[in-house]
């Protein structure tokens, strides 16, 4: 009875989620973007490169890839639909972000390493 209750509860958050405007406008523009697949493309490509750095990089090839990527940011953001789309999906990691946090700080549980 306990499963049915959380997965019913994570499906109205989904729910609510798909209904957001943050979530709408997100899907707006990137629909919007997908009518360009070369574009498209090339900010996949860049989405991929930033969350690699974030997350795999070694600290000494760290400026010269940082430097690189804000070269590569600033010409994807002169195009107003790319600039549209990554603020959105930015929003959308935010409110994201803020669930997931709202979550661990609401349950009790002792994690090493974590404040």
């Amino acid at each position: 009875m306990e499963e049915n209750a959380i997965d019913e509860n994570i499906n109205s958050l989904l729910d609510a989620i798909r209904e957001s405007s943050i979530y709408k406008e997100y899907r707006k523009h990137e629909e919007s973007l997908g009518r360009n697949p070369e574009l498209k493309k090339r900010v996949d490509r860049f989405r991929g490169e930033n969350y690699r750095i974030q997350n795999e990089c070694e600290k000494d090839e760290l400026f010269d890839i940082v430097e690189k990527m804000e070269k590569e940011s600033q010409t994807l953001r002169g195009c107003p639909e790319v600039n549209e789309y990554l603020d959105a999906e930015l929003a959308l990691c935010r409110m994201l972000q803020k669930i997931c946090e709202k979550l661990m700080n609401g349950i009790d549980i002792s994690i090493p390493g974590i404040i």
